[in-house]
């Protein structure tokens, strides 16, 4: 595609160098070319296919993963616990990536020009930013509300779909201005006959917006980890603490009695803080005795309580760090752009970059719900999924293993120079047992032995 200087002309000047930088991605189109058709960058043609795949495959697991979590959530009335109603806002932000942001995402990075109008061209940023920011804001949220919880378990929760909502409309709020920075230019406007269908959105063309991202930088991802790393010390501390009658209060909170014991029972608690109330005893069956309660106190129940606090604190913790990681790339690529300075040599490698980081940064949609499988799996039916996973030659040296020790039970620990005696096809032969052969033995790697050693063996000491 050909244009002329005037068809310039009409063009307000401080979009000339952005309009020539994108006809320069145009010169190969011809004349005739239809532009509100879409066609795609240069830069990836050859492997634009290869990117389909993969954001399909991570929109599919997506979905799937995240709507399992919730129906699991759901099924067991999980969503109780504050924690797990978090985790709903989460799988829901998710679901919300992979439905919308991600193919309108991908479409976009892929093909040159803009075909999808101007309401588009304003809430498409928002929207693309809007999940991101409440999944990071609901992940501060579960930090705090575990911290509060820890700190002082006799207190009541917040309720957690507000904060959720709370969440949503943080998220709406801190995008608004978007819009303000984003400008839709049509050029069909200033020249129907080359410029039929062609819209350019564009944006940073106000010096302030590079202000504005580098606050959004600072207040969408760099304080609210920092917050929630501090509070997750803080909370791992609490923890740790074996001292602090924390698994007393954690019962307690969990076996209320009726509604006329409780001022009882928070004296009665403050005053074991204290370590001053002289009614409380330890008896010999491991169970403490406190007044006011109509329960009776398991340490060992308790102490199950503080280790399934810990279970939970770790995979939370690895939640966030694995979200935080994954974005990472793709929020430092935006804070960059600002200041690099794109062309027509370029720009091939940046769009390349920027698709691949998108992919990696989005991809907490499928992290998030295998942790959180990971997490609600009991350790017998991780051992089952582990015995699956296994190679079959893994097995076979296990089961291999397993039937020579039964069988050579009676070799003492201390193995010196073996002889072995065996029996094949009717002649009977010694044997030097190699170094190796030795340390395979001392170390019970009996299968690692020469085959000879399997048949018919016999192991002596001398």
């Amino acid at each position: 595609m050909q244009s002329t200087r005037e068809d310039l002309d009409s063009i307000p000047d401080q979009y000339l160098e952005t309009i020539a930088h994108y006809l320069m991605g145009l010169r190969n189109l011809s004349k005739e070319e239809d532009l509100s058709k879409p066609q795609l960058r240069p830069s990836v043609i050859n492997i634009y296919p290869l990117f389909i795949i993969f954001y399909a495959i991570l929109i599919i697991i997506g979905i799937i993963s995240n709507i399992a979590m919730i129906f699991h959530i759901v099924r067991h009335k999980l969503y109780h616990d504050p924690t797990n109603a978090y985790l709903i806002n989460i799988a829901i932000s998710d679901i919300t990536k992979c439905i919308f942001v991600l193919p309108i995402t991908l479409t976009i990075l892929l093909i040159q020009n803009w075909i999808f109008g101007r309401f588009l061209c304003f809430f498409l940023p928002m929207m693309q930013d809007i999940p991101i920011h409440v999944s990071m804001m609901t992940h501060f949220l579960i930090a705090g509300d575990r911290y509060r919880l820890l700190r002082d378990p006799r207190k009541p929760r917040i309720p957690a779909f507000v904060c959720a909502l709370g969440a949503w409309v943080f998220a709406v709020c801190i995008v608004l201005p978007y819009p303000i920075y984003t400008t839709y230019l049509d050029l069909e406007d200033y020249k129907k006959d080359h410029f039929h269908g062609l819209g350019l959105c564009l944006g940073n063309l106000i010096d302030d917006i590079q202000q504005y991202m580098r606050g959004l930088f600072l207040i969408t991802y760099i304080a609210p980890l920092t917050i929630t790393a501090y509070i997750y010390v803080k909370a791992s501390r609490e923890l740790q603490n074996q001292e602090e009658p924390f698994p007393v209060t954690m019962f307690e909170t969990r076996t209320k009695a009726s509604s006329r014991h409780n001022s009882d029972t928070s004296n009665d608690v403050m005053s074991f803080r204290d370590g001053k109330h002289q009614s409380e005893s330890l008896t010999t069956t491991g169970t403490m005795g406190i007044s006011g309660l109509s329960t009776v106190y398991d340490l060992y129940e308790t102490e199950l309580d503080v280790r399934k606090e810990k279970r939970n604190q770790k995979y939370l913790i690895f939640m966030v760090s694995v979200f935080a990681i994954l974005l990472c790339p793709l929020m430092v690529l935006r804070l960059a752009k600002l200041a690099l300075v794109e062309t027509y040599e370029n720009s091939g490698h940046f769009d390349i970059t920027y698709t691949m980081f998108v992919w990696l940064g989005f991809s907490s949609t499928v992290t998030t719900p295998f942790l959180y499988a990971s997490w609600q799996m009991s350790r017998s039916t991780k051992a089952r999924l582990k015995s699956y996973f296994q190679s079959s030659s893994r097995r076979l040296t296990l089961a291999c293993e397993e039937g020579v020790k039964r069988s050579t039970r009676h070799v003492h620990d201390h193995v010196g120079v073996a002889n072995v005696a065996y029996t094949q096809q009717g002649h009977a032969d010694s044997v030097s047992v190699s170094n190796d052969e030795k340390e395979n033995l001392r170390d019970g790697n009996l299968c690692h032995a020469s085959p000879d050693l399997l048949v018919n063996a016999s192991v002596h000491t001398e």
